[in-house]
């Protein structure tokens, strides 16, 4: 069975929602993008490529936003990235995604990087899925 764009998002969207930890995040799981000026810890994924054929490989983004903290040390007060909740919620996400089969399709992290935009803190991972056959 082929895998669209769309259909890809889903399945990871559908592995994503069943998580504790899209009940933990303030914000909440979306495809393609967040709310526009959101400032709320946020899941998003991106799918891009189909999957054609048995073996072929699509790559997906799931980026994780979150909010920065206060640092107060002495004379200046100041945002700094929250690692620890970062760190958290990645490895939450990370252990549904990565070497999981799910829906004929198998799922891995191939490799996951960390940003800010704006005020927010992200986590993005790559993530490979391949339609597996008779699936």
């Amino acid at each position: 069975m082929k895998k669209s764009t769309f259909s890809i998002a889903t399945l990871l969207y559908r592995r994503l929602a069943g998580l504790d930890v899209v009940r933990e995040i303030t914000g909440g799981l979306y495809k393609d993008a967040r709310p526009v000026n959101s400032d709320k810890e946020d899941i998003v994924i991106q799918a891009s490529g189909a999957l054609l054929e048995p073996g072929a490989v699509a790559k997906a983004r799931v980026v994780l936003y979150t909010s920065p903290v206060f640092s107060d040390r002495g004379d200046a007060v100041e945002l700094i990235p929250d690692y620890k909740r970062l760190e958290y919620l990645c490895s939450k996400v990370f252990d549904a995604l990565d070497e999981v089969f799910s829906e004929g399709c198998l799922t891995w992290v191939d490799a996951q990087t960390f940003s800010s935009q704006g005020e927010m803190f992200c986590a993005e991972m790559e993530v490979s899925v391949s339609l597996r056959a008779g699936a």
